[in-house]
């Protein structure tokens, strides 16, 4: 009787897909303070007809849009060039005579 080898490929894992999805959400000034309005509107129709993980999830949403509407008003105040229109001239155009900086 002779004796064969048998060979076991082994198979990786299967993970379950996911039915969840992320929103990305990118907009800029009024746009996103209107998404926001928007997203509290939807939270609060969420909070009242659907389930509390529905109206987490919604709430979730709302803080991240007023979380990106605060980091933009930061960045806005820190950096001068986005605030003032001769500053960003300026910066692209250093020789120009607007530019000039006269030193008693």
């Amino acid at each position: 009787m002779m004796l064969t080898k048998s060979v076991v490929v082994s198979r990786p894992a299967v993970r379950p897909v996911s039915t969840r999805r992320a929103v990305v959400v990118r907009a800029s000034g009024v746009d996103l303070n209107k998404k926001v309005q928007e997203a509290v509107k939807e939270a609060e129709d969420a909070c009242a007809k659907g389930t509390s993980a529905d109206c987490a999830v919604a709430w979730d949403t709302v803080e991240e849009l007023s979380a990106a509407v605060s980091h933009k008003k930061d960045a806005v105040k820190a950096d001068s060039t986005l605030s003032d229109p001769l500053e960003a001239f300026c910066k692209d155009a250093p020789d120009a005579d607007e530019c000039r900086v006269y030193e008693d």
